[in-house]
């Protein structure tokens, strides 16, 4: 009886050592993933309004970029240093000329046409010519909200909600 009570020991230390051994490999699969794959962020202030609300929480695709470049209309997450990040949207690729009349954004001589709604830009702005790695974001909420160009290196990734 004796050494019936050592195995049944023995086994539960065998269990707990898988157990707390899967948790561990467990919290640091998560632990990675939410840090170099899907960056979970909360939407800050009213620059995406109408289409994304302040406090709204996000995630970050980061390794949507590696195989593809940002296109036009994509919302993605700039890192302008350290501890500051924005999420704007691609209005301007790489090359093209971005002009601002009334209130329209014109790329290369053509008006650009949203599927997705924005509310205008109500100010004059100059024309920028974008270099060959400068993609030009800014707000969905134009009255408001505004960046300009930034380098690709800038963009963290993709955002997916």
């Amino acid at each position: 009886m004796v050494g019936d009570g050592k195995k049944l020991n023995l086994k539960w230390n065998t269990v707990r050592r898988s157990v707390l051994g899967c948790g561990l490999l467990l919290c640091i699969f998560f632990f990675a993933f939410f840090r170099w794959v899907l960056w979970p962020v909360k939407i800050s202030g009213e620059s995406m309004l109408p289409n994304y609300d302040d406090g709204q929480p996000n995630y970050i695709y980061k390794l949507a970029y590696l195989s593809e470049p940002p296109r036009r209309g994509d919302v993605v997450c700039v890192r302008f240093n350290r501890d500051d990040v924005c999420i704007k949207r691609i209005v301007g690729l790489p090359g093209e000329k971005i002009e601002f009349r009334r209130g329209t954004i014109i790329i290369n001589g053509e008006p650009l046409v949203e599927p997705y709604p924005v509310r205008p830009l109500l100010w004059w702005l100059r024309s920028v010519q974008l270099g060959e790695n400068e993609y030009f974001i800014m707000g969905d909420n134009r009255t408001s909200s505004m960046l300009g160009a930034v380098p690709k290196d800038r963009i963290i990734g993709k955002a997916l909600f």
